[in-house]
């Protein structure tokens, strides 16, 4: 059994605050960012789907993530971390000042994906395995999840509040400020320099997709990609669609507000959630709810829809804790940045796709708007079923070939 220090114990809690307060003001500006921009090109364009298509560019820049991964391990962690916060800041005040000119938006919202994309990957899966001891990092990721999902609740309602009082340009002058703050409290991390050889580029992104390429990263990869080509763009999609129906921005901020707030519930206790089981079928039961939840979403009725997001938070939230915990224990951490960039261009970058989705469908009714995410997200679950039935019959054989072994000796 292993026994942490006292020292090490009081650093790692020092290092944690650190980052989650630097990640709730980061993550909150995302969210501000996530009701400001959508509300404000409906109400330039009134198109719902040239709104969803505006906001999910944010997520575009995903398909450069193994780039980005090389260079985080190439370079200082906190320095990466702390750029990222002051790039988006400023797309973010330059964004206030031409949220006339749709193209400007547009290139604005894509181009601060890109310090989003090194904000997370070097938040969420970097610095955690860097700075925190092996024994405390499960813990770690559930504080750290609770609080970016807490974030989400108080990124809508002070976005909807902002955006309704002020107007869209105050409104993203506010959440530059945030991206700001972010970066200075980031600044009292410990340095992180590089552990890696210089390589060829070209090296380090073979090494990035091989580990895609592995049998117990691939399936996940494929899943959750799956899943989010489904429902990675919901808030912003139920956001536009209440905007669209006449909601005001206050009134839509606090009902995607309560649905959050499971979330970041779920994400506290997730270490708590059925810990004799394995990754695998933990993921899988919170996917099987969350599909039910999606399910609730797709009804006509508000308190059901409510109700559905609810569950739909909570779930998936429990699915990321575990799938997170599960990459930082599977993967060294010399290659954390460019295997976990690679692979969350695949992940995450399915978000943005899920816009264009629901865009296309914008064209649907009723019940028919939703049926091509649920029909992904199925499609989903059977996948990970099959993968976790399979390695759950492979752990069985590896523990009867061990006891054959022992009963040998």
């Amino acid at each position: 059994m292993t026994v942490t220090s006292e020292p090490a114990l009081s650093a790692d809690a020092r290092v944690l605050r650190v980052l989650v307060t630097s990640s709730i003001l980061s993550k909150v500006a995302d969210w501000q960012l996530g009701i400001v921009i959508p509300l404000a090109v409906l109400a330039e364009s009134d198109s719902v789907a040239l709104a969803l298509v505006s906001f999910a560019l944010r997520g575009v820049s995903y398909v450069g993530s193994p780039f980005l991964g090389s260079l985080i391990d190439r370079f200082d962690k906190r320095t990466i971390y702390v750029l990222a916060q002051l790039q988006q800041a400023v797309c973010l005040v330059l964004l206030a000042a031409m949220l006339s000119s749709r193209l400007s938006v547009a290139a604005l919202v894509l181009l601060s994906g890109i310090g989003g994309v090194a904000s997370t990957i070097t938040g969420q899966f970097v610095l955690i395995p860097k700075l925190i001891s092996a024994p405390a990092r499960p813990v770690a990721v559930a504080k750290l999840n609770s609080a970016i999902e807490l974030s989400k609740v108080i990124g809508l309602v002070l976005g909807g509040t902002a955006f309704g009082i002020l107007g869209p340009a105050p409104a993203s002058l506010c959440i530059a400020v945030l991206y700001l703050l972010s970066g200075c409290v980031a600044l009292l991390l410990p340095r992180v320099a590089s552990g890696h050889e210089k390589m060829d580029i070209r090296r380090d992104l073979a090494i990035g997709f091989r580990w895609v390429g592995r049998r117990e990263i691939l399936w996940l990869v494929v899943t959750m990609s799956m899943t989010n080509l489904a429902i990675g763009q919901l808030e912003p999609v139920l956001i536009t669609e209440f905007g669209d129906q006449g909601m005001k921005p206050g009134v839509i901020s606090v009902v995607m507000a309560a649905g959050l707030l499971m979330g970041a519930l779920a994400s506290r206790l997730a270490p708590a959630v059925a810990p004799a089981w394995s990754p695998e079928r933990r993921i899988l039961v919170a996917q099987l709810i969350a599909f039910a939840g999606l399910v609730l979403v797709a009804t006509p009725l508000l308190p059901v829809r409510l109700l559905g997001f609810m569950v739909e938070c909570f779930a998936v939230a429990v699915s990321n804790v575990a799938s997170i915990t599960y990459r930082q224990e599977t993967i060294p951490d010399d290659v954390a940045g460019r295997a976990n960039a690679t692979i969350r261009m695949f992940i995450t970058g399915a978000s943005p796709l899920s816009g264009f989705l629901f865009a296309w469908a914008s064209r649907l009714d009723g019940f028919w708007y939703w049926l091509p995410a649920l029909g992904l997200w199925g499609a989903a679950i059977v996948i990970w079923a099959v993968y976790t039935r399979s390695s759950g019959r492979a752990a069985q054989w590896a523990d009867d070939l061990e006891g054959v072994s022992l009963g040998d000796r």
